[in-house]
């Protein structure tokens, strides 16, 4: 998933939600201080603007942001962190930016 989409997930979760960033940490299977970082700004900043500008996508995020909270060891969320980076990297491309295919990608263009 796109550190962008990741930081502002790591924010829904904390600032909206209220987990402490450990939990967030382990819904989100990255480390505690990946959730900082991302909180603080340091990682996951560079295309987050645009993503923020895109109401589908945030959408999109705010649903999933749900749907981990709903059931926060869940491993099934793992199909829409997939999906939510393809459309993550349409919306970057209409605004210019190219990110390469994952094999998911190119499995689902493919068929």
């Amino acid at each position: 998933m796109l550190p962008a989409m990741r930081s502002i997930i790591a924010t829904k979760l904390v600032k909206d939600k209220g987990y402490p960033l450990y939990r967030a940490a382990i819904m989100m299977g990255v480390t505690p201080a990946a959730i900082a970082n991302y909180m603080n700004g340091k990682r996951g900043k560079a295309v987050k603007s645009i993503i923020e500008k895109d109401p589908r996508l945030m959408e999109m995020i705010s649903d999933l942001v749900e749907k981990m909270s709903a059931s926060p060891g869940s491993t099934q969320l793992s199909s829409y962190y997939c999906i939510l980076c393809a459309e993550g990297k349409k919306s970057l491309k209409r605004n210019g930016i190219s990110l390469p295919s994952c094999l998911y990608e190119t499995n689902v263009m493919l068929k």
